[in-house]
This record gives structure tokens, sequence and C-alpha cells, in this order.
């Protein structure tokens, strides 16, 4: 039995797990995708957080499409002026950032749904006549095009307009009106109504190799997840700056020019992480395990306390207590008794108790689980976390759960902080956390459409 938790991440955890496409079905019914209703109930319950959870780092392209879809499909009625800008915004930068064939699966979908909003109408045309491939993407895919251009703008205006193009004494002023109005480029318009208006039996244009509809999202892509790739080989000094600074720490003694490194170090990575608008307790882990042998020697620790001191600089409200280590950084030394300190933790009535360890109990094993289960049965409603400091992104968990009644975060590398900061504010779930949750990927949003020139 878990504690009671005011918060639940569960939508969270599904947009970085999930990776089920969208699927069409050839009878012509709507689509189909099992999560629809967890989708349509976190719409409902906030449209614009709903639309900002894309934005986050492991987000899958599958679940992007979904939002995408989710803010086509409904309607803004009844939304505020800045609330109906927001969901504009974060479609548009969806829209860049997915593969072209997801974004004409979405299409296709809301095709067959009839969703026919004016966004919606703004939104497809606008794509399908301002792509930077448009002619290599209606050669390509000639049918989804044509169906989802004639979706937008209703299947008499789009032919008409095409056929007006077309015509040597066609009527420019009725294709002004319906069709170009939705493109900077009209005099590319006519090649898109020249390929969408062959025969059957025409042979397919050619383009240069060059011209590939498919080649530009993944700049944006990158730019949205903006997240490097691991290294090959993990090491003591790659796994962030503080860690490294840190280890270099233990390893060798404190001196005043890497104490005054690691504050830099410290006040550069905290500047671009959310801020936790609330009362926080971590439980640092600073147990003899923690010690760690030969080339992972401090590494581990090294790593706990480099989040001890991000968090330190990040919430408004914090303290940590330590398990078994002494002096600062704290040496490792002592068992591993995790659950006295919890229950010391929660006396403090915080919003969040957050547990760092390596995850090996061995003070009292099971004692953690065992405390866990109880706090229910005392009316205890804090939510806990056990954060599991590791070395690698490859580590081995197996034996290293004292706690499985608890919800689990991982961590290796200073870049995971984002991301574990992030779920502190869905667990604790408060008003504060909520608002501070928003204004950090609004402030991301808008770092990402000055990176992309949007």
């Amino acid at each position: 039995m878990q504690p009671a938790q005011r918060g639940d991440n569960s939508f969270w955890q599904h947009l970085r797990a999930e990776q089920e496409p969208m699927t069409l079905r050839r009878d012509g019914q709507p689509v189909h995708w099992s999560d629809e209703a967890l989708h349509r109930a976190a719409y409902a319950a906030d449209p614009t957080l709903s639309a900002l959870y894309s934005l986050a780092q492991g987000v899958t392209a599958w679940q992007r499409a979904r939002i995408l879809y989710q803010l086509l499909e409904r309607s803004r009625h009844g939304m505020s002026e800045g609330d109906r800008k927001l969901l504009e915004r974060v479609g548009v930068l969806l829209l860049v950032s997915l593969n072209p064939d997801t974004v004409l699966t979405v299409f296709l979908a809301l095709r067959r749904a009839r969703a026919n909003h004016k966004h919606t109408t703004r939104a497809i045309a606008s794509y399908l006549l301002n792509h930077p491939d448009m002619e290599d993407m209606a050669a390509k895919r000639c049918p989804a095009v044509q169906e989802c251009l004639e979706h937008a703008l209703g299947k008499a205006t789009a032919r008409a307009s095409m056929r007006h193009l077309i015509e040597p004494d066609g009527n420019r002023e009725y294709v002004r009106r319906h069709l170009l109005r939705f493109t900077w480029e009209p005099a590319r318009v006519e090649a898109l109504a020249a390929l969408l208006g062959r025969g059957k039996h025409e042979q397919e244009p050619t383009f240069p190799e060059s011209a590939d509809y498919r080649r530009h999202y993944t700049h944006y892509e990158t730019q949205l997840e903006g997240v490097t790739a691991p290294p090959e080989t993990v090491t003591a000094t790659n796994r962030g700056e503080i860690a490294s600074l840190l280890t270099h720490l233990y390893r060798g003694g404190s001196t005043p020019a890497l104490v005054s490194a690691l504050e830099a170090a410290v006040a550069r990575a905290s500047v671009r992480l959310p801020r936790f608008h609330g009362k926080l307790v971590m439980v640092l882990d600073a147990s003899s395990s923690m010690r760690g042998y030969g080339e992972r020697a401090y590494c581990t620790l090294a790593q706990s306390f480099a989040l001890e001191r991000v968090l330190q600089q990040r919430c408004d409200a914090y303290q940590v207590l330590v398990v078994g280590g002494f002096g600062w950084p704290p040496a490792p030394e002592g068992p591993t008794d995790l659950a006295k300190p919890l229950l010391d933790a929660l006396e403090h009535q915080p919003d969040l108790v957050v547990i760092v360890s390596d995850g090996y109990e061995n003070c009292y094993e099971g004692d953690l689980a065992r405390v866990v289960a109880t706090l229910p049965c005392l009316g205890v409603e804090t939510p806990v976390v056990f954060c599991h400091s590791k070395f690698s992104p490859a580590d081995d968990l197996t034996l290293r759960r004292p706690a499985r009644n608890l919800p689990e975060l991982a961590f290796w590398h200073q870049d995971d902080f984002t991301d574990l900061l992030l779920n502190f504010h869905l667990l604790a779930d408060t008003p504060a956390t909520r608002a501070g949750l928003r204004a950090f990927l609004l402030r991301r949003l808008e770092r990402i459409e000055q990176e992309c020139m949007l």
C-alpha cells in the first residue's frame, strides 16, 4: 500500500513511456488510440498545462502527436485570449517538430473526426501551403495532402480553388479569398495545384535529391528535445560539471579554487532549472555504501550531493537530513538507515520528502518499506519519492529497491536534474508547485521559440 499522495504524475510518466502510434483504420472510422480517455481527461482538467507537457524532455513523438490532435480537435470557445494564443504557440511548435508523416496522420484523424474549428482550418491549411518542401510532399503523399486540404477548406471550395488556379481565365479573386490567404508564397501554390490536379495515370514528377519533405523537422525536434547523447563510456568526470568537481574534491581534498569553481558550477546549473515553490526535505544517504570503489569511488555520492546543492538554490523552503555521513561535503560512513530519517523529515510537515540513495539498505532490511506502508494508517498524506543515485544509465537496480511501495525516480547525470524537479512539482501538486511548473514550461517555450526563430 502506498502512502497517500496529493499529486498523480501518471499522465506525465505515460507521456514518456507510451509509443503506440495513432492508427487509421481502413473502414474510415475515427482514429483509434487506446489512451484517448487519458488525454481527454488531462485536457479537460487544464488545456494549457496539458499542452505545455509536450515541451518536456523525453515525451515520445506519438504522445506529442496526441497532444497536437487534442489542440486541433477540441473547441476553444470560452477560453481567454491569452490561453488561445498559448495553445496556438504550442501547436505551431509541435507542427514543425513532428515528422510530416505523423502530422499528416493527425490531419487525417481530424478529418475523420469532422473537426472543423477555425483554428483547425488555419493550422492544416497553413502547414500544407507553407511547408518548405510542399511540392515534394504533394508529389509523394498526394492523396493524403488532397484529403487534408479538402477537409480544411471544404471539398467544393478546395477543388474550385485548384481549378481556378489551373485555368487561364480562372477566378483569381475567389482563389485569393479562399486559398491564398493561408500562404506566404502564392506563386508556389500554383505548382501545388498542378500536382494535386494531375491524373491518376500521369507520371509522378521527380525532384532533386535535396527535395525531401521530411528533412526539416529534425532540427526543430532536436531543439525541442534538448538532450545530448550520453557518452559511450561513463567516467567520473563526464557525468556533469558539478559531480566532476565534487569527485575531485572528495579524492584530492578541498582547495579554495576548487570550492569557488564548484559554487560557480552550481549557480550556472541552477539558473536553468524550475523553482520549487514549496517546502522540500531531502533525506541524503551518505552511508559507507555510497563510497563506491575503483573508478566509481565517490561518484554516486558526488552526484547525490550535486543534487542537494542545486535543490538548496531552487527551493523556497529546503532542509536536508544526512544519513551516516559527516562534514562538508559529507564523508561516507556508517550503515544505511532510511526509515528513521524519513520519520524525522515528516515532522517538518513538508510538501514533499525526497529520499536520495544508492538503494542499499544495510541497517534493518525492509524497514523503510514497512514504515512507508504504515504511514497511510497514521493519516500521513505527505508525498514521498525515492530517487536512485546511479553511476551510469545502465545500472542494474534489481537489488536496490528498498521500498517498492514508493514512487521511484533515477538520475546519473546533471542533465537529469530538470526531470527530477518537474516530477517533484507533480508529486507535491500544490497550487504553488503547479504555478511553478507552468512558469518553467512557459519559459522553455519562449526559449525554444527564440532558438527556432518561430
